[in-house]
Protein backbone atom coordinates (compact mmCIF):
# COMPACT_ATOMS: atom_id res chain seq x y z
CA UNK A 1 0.00 0.00 0.00
CA UNK A 2 1.38 3.75 -0.94
CA UNK A 3 2.24 6.31 1.29
CA UNK A 4 -0.66 8.08 -0.87
CA UNK A 5 -3.24 5.65 -0.52
CA UNK A 6 -2.24 5.69 3.28
CA UNK A 7 -2.83 9.27 3.30
CA UNK A 8 -6.63 9.29 1.56
CA UNK A 9 -7.36 6.59 3.95
CA UNK A 10 -6.38 8.86 7.19
CA UNK A 11 -7.85 11.90 5.93
CA UNK A 12 -11.41 10.06 4.64
CA UNK A 13 -11.29 8.41 8.39
CA UNK A 14 -10.27 11.47 9.97
CA UNK A 15 -13.09 13.35 8.32
CA UNK A 16 -15.83 10.66 9.13
CA UNK A 17 -14.85 10.60 12.18
CA UNK A 18 -15.07 14.32 12.92
CA UNK A 19 -18.77 14.29 11.52
CA UNK A 20 -19.98 11.41 13.67
CA UNK A 21 -18.37 13.26 16.95
CA UNK A 22 -18.87 16.88 16.69
CA UNK A 23 -22.41 15.99 14.88
CA UNK A 24 -23.23 14.00 17.69
CA UNK A 25 -22.23 16.55 20.38
CA UNK A 26 -23.76 19.49 18.67
CA UNK A 27 -26.84 17.59 17.40
CA UNK A 28 -27.43 16.97 21.55
CA UNK A 29 -26.00 20.38 22.81
CA UNK A 30 -28.58 21.98 20.53
CA UNK A 31 -31.66 20.08 21.72
CA UNK A 32 -30.66 20.62 25.10
CA UNK A 33 -30.13 24.28 25.42
CA UNK A 34 -33.51 24.68 23.24
CA UNK A 35 -35.75 22.56 26.13
CA UNK A 36 -33.48 24.22 28.46
CA UNK A 37 -34.90 27.55 26.97
CA UNK A 38 -38.08 26.58 25.91
CA UNK A 39 -39.12 25.66 29.10
CA UNK A 40 -36.93 27.77 31.13
CA UNK A 41 -39.51 29.55 33.14
CA UNK A 42 -41.03 26.64 34.04
CA UNK A 43 -38.29 24.33 35.61
CA UNK A 44 -36.97 24.76 38.86
CA UNK A 45 -33.71 25.62 39.43
CA UNK A 46 -32.44 21.53 39.75
CA UNK A 47 -33.57 21.00 36.83
CA UNK A 48 -32.19 24.20 35.12
CA UNK A 49 -29.01 22.94 36.50
CA UNK A 50 -29.51 19.35 35.23
CA UNK A 51 -29.82 20.23 31.94
CA UNK A 52 -27.10 23.30 31.98
CA UNK A 53 -25.18 20.32 33.29
CA UNK A 54 -25.73 17.78 30.17
CA UNK A 55 -24.64 21.03 27.93
CA UNK A 56 -21.17 20.78 29.67
CA UNK A 57 -20.57 17.11 29.61
CA UNK A 58 -21.28 17.69 25.61
CA UNK A 59 -18.84 20.37 25.56
CA UNK A 60 -16.21 18.29 27.55
CA UNK A 61 -16.59 15.83 24.95
CA UNK A 62 -15.54 18.36 22.11
CA UNK A 63 -12.72 19.42 24.11
CA UNK A 64 -11.34 15.96 24.84
CA UNK A 65 -11.95 15.07 21.31
CA UNK A 66 -9.72 18.68 20.31
CA UNK A 67 -7.05 17.69 22.65
CA UNK A 68 -6.69 13.97 20.89
CA UNK A 69 -6.51 16.29 17.48
CA UNK A 70 -3.53 18.18 19.07
CA UNK A 71 -1.62 15.29 20.34
CA UNK A 72 -1.19 14.11 16.79
CA UNK A 73 -0.80 17.19 14.89
CA UNK A 74 2.06 17.51 17.91
CA UNK A 75 3.51 14.03 17.33
CA UNK A 76 7.04 15.72 15.64
CA UNK A 77 10.21 13.92 15.65
CA UNK A 78 13.35 15.19 16.79
CA UNK A 79 17.31 14.75 15.47
CA UNK A 80 17.95 11.54 15.14
CA UNK A 81 21.27 10.22 17.02
CA UNK A 82 23.35 6.77 17.37
CA UNK A 83 22.19 4.84 19.97
CA UNK A 84 24.27 1.23 20.67
CA UNK A 85 21.75 -1.76 20.58
CA UNK A 86 22.91 -3.10 23.88
CA UNK A 87 22.29 0.04 25.75
CA UNK A 88 18.86 0.74 23.74
CA UNK A 89 17.75 -2.79 24.36
CA UNK A 90 18.47 -2.05 28.18
CA UNK A 91 15.80 0.44 28.04
CA UNK A 92 13.50 -1.65 26.27
CA UNK A 93 12.84 -4.44 28.75
CA UNK A 94 13.14 -1.63 31.25
CA UNK A 95 10.17 -0.14 29.67
CA UNK A 96 8.58 -3.31 28.92
CA UNK A 97 8.57 -4.49 32.93
CA UNK A 98 7.34 -0.93 33.78
CA UNK A 99 4.32 -1.27 32.09
CA UNK A 100 4.08 -4.76 33.06
CA UNK A 101 4.67 -3.58 37.13
CA UNK A 102 1.72 -5.25 38.97
CA UNK A 103 0.15 -7.41 36.36
CA UNK A 104 0.09 -10.91 35.76
CA UNK A 105 1.17 -11.20 32.84
CA UNK A 106 4.03 -13.76 31.70
CA UNK A 107 6.99 -11.47 29.76
CA UNK A 108 10.08 -13.09 28.02
CA UNK A 109 12.67 -11.35 25.98
CA UNK A 110 15.08 -12.05 24.05
CA UNK A 111 18.01 -10.25 21.11
CA UNK A 112 19.55 -11.82 18.60
CA UNK A 113 21.81 -9.75 17.16
CA UNK A 114 25.43 -8.89 17.26
CA UNK A 115 26.78 -5.35 18.45
CA UNK A 116 25.54 -2.44 16.41
CA UNK A 117 24.22 1.02 16.86
CA UNK A 118 20.80 2.53 15.39
CA UNK A 119 19.77 5.48 14.10
CA UNK A 120 16.57 6.85 15.93
CA UNK A 121 15.32 9.57 18.36
CA UNK A 122 15.21 8.64 21.69
CA UNK A 123 12.23 9.99 22.92
CA UNK A 124 10.13 9.08 20.05
CA UNK A 125 10.82 5.67 20.02
CA UNK A 126 9.87 4.91 23.81
CA UNK A 127 7.00 6.20 23.21
CA UNK A 128 6.36 3.93 20.24
CA UNK A 129 7.24 0.83 22.55
CA UNK A 130 5.26 2.13 25.32
CA UNK A 131 2.57 2.80 22.91
CA UNK A 132 2.88 -1.26 21.57
CA UNK A 133 3.41 -2.34 25.38
CA UNK A 134 0.04 -1.09 26.05
CA UNK A 135 -1.86 -2.26 23.25
CA UNK A 136 -0.56 -5.59 24.25
CA UNK A 137 -1.32 -5.71 27.73
CA UNK A 138 -5.04 -4.31 26.93
CA UNK A 139 -5.18 -7.33 24.26
CA UNK A 140 -3.98 -9.98 27.06
CA UNK A 141 -5.56 -8.78 30.16
CA UNK A 142 -8.98 -10.66 30.09
CA UNK A 143 -7.47 -13.99 28.78
CA UNK A 144 -6.06 -17.14 30.45
CA UNK A 145 -2.44 -17.35 30.68
CA UNK A 146 -1.36 -14.20 29.65
CA UNK A 147 1.52 -14.06 28.16
CA UNK A 148 3.79 -10.88 26.46
CA UNK A 149 7.40 -11.35 24.70
CA UNK A 150 9.93 -9.02 23.54
CA UNK A 151 12.20 -9.88 20.78
CA UNK A 152 14.86 -8.28 18.20
CA UNK A 153 16.66 -9.81 15.36
CA UNK A 154 18.58 -8.15 12.66
CA UNK A 155 17.43 -8.11 9.14
CA UNK A 156 18.26 -6.59 6.15
CA UNK A 157 20.25 -3.42 7.83
CA UNK A 158 17.81 -3.11 10.29
CA UNK A 159 17.29 -4.06 13.72
CA UNK A 160 13.69 -5.67 13.88
CA UNK A 161 11.80 -5.08 17.23
CA UNK A 162 9.09 -7.09 17.87
CA UNK A 163 6.21 -6.62 20.83
CA UNK A 164 4.10 -9.80 20.26
CA UNK A 165 1.36 -11.06 22.61
CA UNK A 166 -1.39 -14.23 22.82
CA UNK A 167 -4.73 -12.08 22.47
CA UNK A 168 -7.26 -12.34 20.42
CA UNK A 169 -5.11 -11.14 17.84
CA UNK A 170 -7.30 -8.24 15.55
CA UNK A 171 -10.61 -9.02 14.01
CA UNK A 172 -10.65 -8.89 9.68
CA UNK A 173 -13.26 -6.43 9.99
CA UNK A 174 -10.33 -3.98 11.92
CA UNK A 175 -7.41 -5.39 10.29
CA UNK A 176 -7.23 -2.50 7.45
CA UNK A 177 -8.75 -0.02 10.60
CA UNK A 178 -6.76 -0.02 13.75
CA UNK A 179 -3.64 1.87 12.16
CA UNK A 180 -5.94 4.56 11.62
CA UNK A 181 -6.45 8.02 13.60
CA UNK A 182 -8.89 8.02 16.39
CA UNK A 183 -10.25 4.71 15.19
CA UNK A 184 -10.47 2.51 18.50
CA UNK A 185 -12.70 -0.60 19.80
CA UNK A 186 -11.90 0.52 23.58
CA UNK A 187 -14.51 2.72 25.53
CA UNK A 188 -12.48 5.69 26.63
CA UNK A 189 -9.60 5.60 24.31
CA UNK A 190 -8.67 8.38 21.57
CA UNK A 191 -7.32 5.57 19.34
CA UNK A 192 -4.29 7.33 18.46
CA UNK A 193 -1.66 5.16 19.40
CA UNK A 194 -0.57 3.16 16.72
CA UNK A 195 -1.19 5.92 14.03
CA UNK A 196 0.67 8.16 16.15
CA UNK A 197 3.68 5.60 16.02
CA UNK A 198 3.34 5.22 12.01
CA UNK A 199 3.38 8.95 12.07
CA UNK A 200 6.69 9.26 14.26
CA UNK A 201 8.43 6.06 12.71
CA UNK A 202 7.74 7.24 9.17
CA UNK A 203 9.14 10.59 10.34
CA UNK A 204 12.08 8.76 11.22
CA UNK A 205 12.78 6.72 7.88
CA UNK A 206 11.35 3.48 10.04
CA UNK A 207 8.35 0.86 8.87
CA UNK A 208 5.67 -0.58 11.32
CA UNK A 209 3.57 -3.70 10.85
CA UNK A 210 1.00 -5.23 12.96
CA UNK A 211 -0.18 -9.17 12.25
CA UNK A 212 -2.22 -11.39 13.42
CA UNK A 213 -0.30 -14.33 14.61
CA UNK A 214 -1.18 -18.45 14.65
CA UNK A 215 -2.57 -19.91 16.57
CA UNK A 216 -3.90 -16.32 18.27
CA UNK A 217 -2.18 -13.03 19.31
CA UNK A 218 -0.55 -9.82 17.63
CA UNK A 219 2.74 -9.39 16.39
CA UNK A 220 3.83 -5.82 16.07
CA UNK A 221 7.41 -5.08 14.44
CA UNK A 222 9.14 -2.10 14.08
CA UNK A 223 12.17 -1.95 11.23
CA UNK A 224 14.84 0.56 12.91
CA UNK A 225 18.13 1.38 10.89
CA UNK A 226 21.53 0.07 11.72
CA UNK A 227 24.26 2.63 11.72
CA UNK A 228 26.61 2.03 9.14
Amino acid sequence: MTDTTHLIEDVEHIFSTLRHEFGNTVNTLNMTLDILISNFGEFNDSTKLEFLHRALEQVGRQHRFLDAMRSYARAVVGDTKEIPMISFWKECVGLAKARLAGKQISFRQYIQSEPCSILTNPSAIYQVLGHLFDNAVDAVTAIESPEIELAAFTRSGNLVVQVIDNGPGISAENQSKVILPFFTTREGRAGLGLSISRKMLSQMGCRFELINRLPSGTKASVWLKICG
